[in-house]
């Protein structure tokens, strides 16, 4: 090979690896652009909003992707133009003050600590979001003189939420407890309370923090504690309400109270507790005790109106009475006739008294008995006796018997025995 076709050769050489040294450097430039891309793609990639902050220019620095969609437009300017109030309008106007404070914290810390926060930002869609931000001081911008925070906030909304739906359920909950006339408590299955309310403590004489942790049937006498505590175990073993009453005493007294109980489960679905709302019913079993009372009453009201009405003692003259007995008689009818017939006579000072049976269907031997036995019982208070209305069914009892009609005067008709009564009054 010539020395010319070797210095051709040498150069076509040197050609090549000039060219494979222009391609590794192409390489490795776009190898440290994307390692310099890299942290921003990551921060990018992250549902947080996060950003740097000159803290003395008050001009964000750097912004990643969820804070610049959150902020929409507001954020459209290039990083490091953009001010730290740029973003005011985001953040609810009770708020501010508590952002400002925040920024404070982290600027003046030395240590690098971090600093957190809690606020709302609006969003694009025009509604407020709760956002906690947790902050820390990064040094000097060693380019200029501001010195500069990382801020990075997570969205706690749902969080929020389920923060204030627990304050309000214990709201109302405390507010039920304070101003339920009812007693609640809720106690362990060894019967410790967990939770009470101001009757339970009005009850006890005991603050709530006194009774917390105590075991109800310790504090109960004897009598309630065993019926409490068979209550409460029902409710535990069957796992189902239930509802039973108590009396509890006070120093006025007795109170009947009506208790529902619940059972109470964990999350897992669990027993641990019975919960109990007890009604003060002392009044209302007063009430019932009183309308049973007037009730009685009542009823025996009914019934001597009644047997006055079916045993009425009619005044005919002056010294004459008649009884018109219709229906059954039974014995305790029987004994009403005689005892109305003879207080009867004594009032009137009858001389002379009809007792009428022509209503009466069947009379046995018992009855007639009875009937005999008024008519001379009235005979020793100096009355005399007419018996009418007397059938052959009657008179065969009464003959069958052996019944002493002896100085008892017997017609077919009550009329007849008026006229005889009458004709007799006038006689004497």
């Amino acid at each position: 090979m010539s020395e010319q076709q070797k210095t051709v050769a040498l150069e076509a050489e040197l050609d090549a690896l000039r060219k494979e040294v222009q391609r590794l450097r192409a390489r490795n430039a776009e190898l440290e652009e994307a390692d310099r891309s890299l942290p921003g793609r990551l921060l990018d990639a992250l549902p947080s909003l996060v950003y740097v902050l000159d803290l003395e220019q008050r001009r964000y620095i750097y912004w990643n992707r969820a804070l610049a969609e959150l902020a929409g437009e507001g954020i459209g300017a290039a990083a490091g133009s953009l001010r730290g109030d740029g973003l005011s309008s985001m953040f609810h106007p009770d708020d501010i003050g508590r952002i400002e404070e925040y920024r404070a914290r982290v600027a003046a810390s030395e240590s690098g600590e971090p600093a957190t926060v809690e606020y709302r930002a609006r969003g694009r869609d025009g509604g407020f979001r709760w956002f906690l931000e947790r902050g820390v001081a990064l040094g000097r911008d060693p380019e200029g003189p501001g010195r500069r925070m990382l801020g990075a906030a997570h969205d706690i909304t749902a969080r929020k939420r389920t923060e204030q739906m627990l304050e309000r359920s214990e709201s109302l909950l405390h507010a039920f407890l304070e101003y339920t006339p009812s007693m609640v408590v809720a106690v362990d299955v060894e019967g410790r309370l967990l939770l009470l309310n101001h009757e339970i403590e009005a009850y006890y004489g005991m603050s709530r923090e006194e009774l917390l942790g105590k075991s109800v049937y310790d504090l109960l006498p004897p009598a309630a504690s065993a019926s409490i505590r068979k209550a409460n175990d029902e409710v535990a073993v069957s796992g189902q309400p239930g509802a039973s009453e108590h009396v509890l005493v006070y120093p006025d007294g007795p109170r009947n109270y009506l208790s529902t109980k619940f059972p109470i489960r964990d999350a897992e679905g669990k027993l641990y507790a019975v919960g109990t709302v007890s009604v003060d019913i002392s009044r209302t079993k007063q009430a019932e005790a009183e309308r049973a009372e007037m009730q009685r009453r009542l009823i025996e009201m009914q019934q001597a109106t009644i047997q006055e009405l079916i045993t009425p003692l009619l005044p005919l003259a002056r010294g004459v009475v008649a009884m018109p007995i219709v229906g059954a008689v039974d014995p305790a009818r029987a004994q009403q006739i005689l005892t109305t017939l003879l207080e009867g006579i004594a009032a009137r000072k009858a001389r002379i008294a009809i007792l009428d049976i022509t209503g009466v269907k069947d009379v046995d031997a018992q009855v007639a008995q009875s009937l005999v036995g008024a008519a001379r019982a009235a005979g020793l208070l100096g009355t005399r006796v007419v018996l009418t209305g007397i059938k052959p069914q009657i008179a065969q009892t009464l003959t069958m018997t052996g019944a002493d009609l002896s100085g008892i005067v017997t017609k077919g008709t009550l009329e007849s025995g008026i006229a005889y009564a009458l004709r007799a009054r006038r006689r004497s």
